[in-house]
């Protein structure tokens, strides 16, 4: 497992939402305390959600990721509309 992304919940579950949709498996650590607790600080920050995949999706989820980031992402509104 490598770690991928680290922020907010609800960004987090935005990303999440993503790769899942591309068929990459995602695995969230801190998902409760970040929800529940936003403002408490612990030695990561503020407690954020980790996102990890598999080492070997991890650039396909890397990319995905960077397409989200810059605004890049083509959705298929064919499959949208089904």
């Amino acid at each position: 497992m490598t770690d991928l992304f680290s922020g907010t919940y609800f960004e987090a579950m935005n990303i999440r939402n993503l790769l899942e949709n591309e068929n990459i498996e995602v695995f969230t650590q801190n998902e409760n305390m970040s929800s529940i607790e936003p403002w408490a600080v612990t030695s990561g920050g503020f407690n954020p959600v980790i996102l990890k995949v598999r080492n070997e999706d991890f650039e396909n989820a890397k990319k995905i990721i960077e397409d989200y980031e810059s605004g890049n992402l083509n959705l298929n509104i064919n499959e949208i509309e089904k």
